[in-house]
């Protein structure tokens, strides 16, 4: 009775040691985000955000060197194809039970919605069709590494992972 307990004892041992290490890097991200209209045209919009970034060393080890990637995503107006409008990096350090705080350059798009606009005027006639244009700022993505090995990570939503590789 005791070989078979002593025998997944080791199983559990063995299969625990492949997982994933958890990293002693915490991060969390606060996103400013602002949209402003023309005032002539509450079509024409303009978008800045930027990522105000919060890393934690929850060890005693010293971590020099890091470097902090982020992505801002988005995609064409019309179009639903995500891609990466802008992306840059910061560098950092973090004495054990450290904090720092790294805040990203300010991304900035442009874009018009599609939308009907009438004769100047304003006498009959059928409106006239005014296409999409410009990109739109959709999402964001963080990544803390150390050399080429990722310590921390963050997606304002999945699908955003797969855009950034």
């Amino acid at each position: 009775m005791k070989i078979p307990s002593l025998v997944l004892s080791i199983v559990s041992a063995l299969t625990l040691a492949t997982h994933a290490e958890v990293s002693p890097i915490q991060m969390s991200v606060e996103v400013s985000n602002k949209t402003v209209s023309q005032p002539k045209d509450p079509h024409d919009k303009t978008q800045t955000r930027s990522l105000k970034i919060s890393l934690d060393n929850n060890s005693t080890q010293t971590f020099d060197g890091l470097v902090v990637k982020y992505w801002f995503v988005g995609h064409t107006e019309g179009s639903h194809e995500a891609k990466i409008l802008k992306e840059g990096e910061r560098k950092s350090s973090l004495n054990p039970r450290g904090k720092d705080v790294v805040e990203s350059e300010v991304a900035s798009s442009h874009f018009v919605e599609e939308h009907y606009q009438v004769a100047k005027g304003g006498k009959g006639g059928k409106p006239a069709k005014v296409p999409a244009s410009g990109e739109k700022m959709t999402g964001y993505a963080v990544r803390v590494m150390k050399d080429t090995k990722v310590l921390a990570e963050y997606y304002s939503e999945p699908s955003v992972k797969e855009v950034i590789k």
